[in-house]
């Protein structure tokens, strides 16, 4: 099961190895995101110091957990089980930094918070439904740990450009070779939905019946770089697109707290370009450091960027500028420490990334703790 959940998750990293090399730089930032605003001050080695002795790697290479019993959350949980009270898990976009969902499940799993219900957008939809259909955190941290960016060129089948330059039926065979061929939603041990885009009307389309290996395929496919995934009479797309975060659908599916998992990178503010009436050029009258940033090392780096980083680079600073709208609803908001140094190629990087959502978990349990004594009253 291990090599097959392997290969699932490799299937998801040839969706960011189609260019040599994507540079982003990223501002440290107090983003309202977070939900201890104080942790913003720490650096990745300062919460790894804070940790010390609780996250650990084990002879076996594992990343593990030794926490002390939190007998106020235990007493807390029984009470929310005896209320009904059901937690729901949004899984949202990013990549490589999507690994960061291994971590933050580890977490919750490691404090026995329950999953009732997930909801995930691109790399989410792959995690949330790996593990919805049964994958442990041990098997989907092995799988992660060992991932080889240069495996996946071998599943790229280019196609004469028409709505997308590759057309992915060697990802079509290479899911319906795992785990997963023949699974339906009704087969999973978890509800689950994975989020896509309509491409023709813009409406975000919730998958939650039918086969799980579509539904995935859809959610992950890159607008421009993967042909869309005839659903019905639609043609579905990256779900990112429009709901980078899917609280929304997770509320839909009638979850009473909102656990939600933001990757987003950089700031929702954007440069402001005008026409200058002296010169007849472009100038700045508002900047973000961060994007700034972006644009001058592109500038420095090549005479043009690629196709596909065009593509790819347009989309992460879209969906970072609409997750506020998507967080909106959210009673949690996760985000994993040290993404803003994990490119969207950084699959090599598995066990930071992991680390990062274990630690970031860790810092919000007095706020779930928080959130679940308000749902009580």
């Amino acid at each position: 099961m291990s090599k097959n959940i392997f290969k699932f998750i490799l299937v998801f990293v040839l969706l960011f190895c189609l260019s040599s090399s994507i540079l982003f730089v990223f501002a440290d930032t107090k983003s309202k995101l977070t939900t201890e605003n104080t942790a913003n001050d720490l650096t990745y080695a300062d919460m790894e110091s804070l940790f010390v002795g609780k996250i650990f790697i084990n002879e076996d290479g594992k990343i593990k957990l030794k926490i002390e019993r939190d007998l106020e959350l235990e007493n807390l949980l029984e009470r929310c089980k005896k209320k009904g009270l059901k937690f729901g898990l949004a899984l949202g976009s990013g990549s490589a930094r999507g690994l960061a969902h291994v971590g933050v499940i580890q977490a919750l799993e490691a404090y026995h918070i329950p999953i009732d219900m997930i909801a995930g957008t691109s790399i989410g939809s792959v995690i949330g439904s790996l593990y919805a259909a049964g994958a442990s955190i041990d098997q989907l941290e092995e799988a992660a740990l060992s991932m080889k960016k240069s495996k996946t060129f071998s599943l790229i089948d280019p196609t004469l450009p028409h709505s997308g330059l590759i057309s992915g039926k060697r990802v079509e065979d290479m899911l319906s070779d795992l785990i997963l061929e023949d699974k339906t939603f009704d087969d999973l041990r978890i509800p689950f939905a994975a989020v896509a885009t309509d491409v023709e009307s813009g409406a975000e389309v919730i998958l939650n019946q039918g086969k799980l290996i579509d539904a995935v395929r859809a959610s992950i496919s890159i607008p421009g770089v993967f042909t869309p995934v005839k659903y019905q009479n639609y043609y579905l797309v990256d779900g990112g697109v429009v709901d980078p975060v899917p609280v929304d659908v997770v509320q839909k599916m009638g979850a009473d707290i909102i656990i939600a998992v933001s990757l987003a990178k950089i700031t929702p503010y954007t440069t402001v370009l005008m026409i200058n009436k002296e010169t007849g050029g472009l100038k700045e009258v508002e900047k973000s450091s961060v994007l700034q940033q972006k644009i001058e090392q592109v500038k420095s780096s090549f005479k043009g960027p690629s196709i596909f980083e065009v593509i790819i680079q347009t989309i992460d600073i879209m969906e970072a500028k609409i997750t506020d709208q998507s967080l909106e609803g959210s009673d949690i908001v996760i985000v994993p420490f040290g993404i803003k140094d994990i490119n969207l190629l950084d699959f090599d990087k598995a066990e930071p990334v992991i680390k990062g959502g274990i630690m970031a978990t860790l810092i919000n349990i007095p706020e779930i703790k928080r959130v679940i004594k308000e749902k009580l009253e």
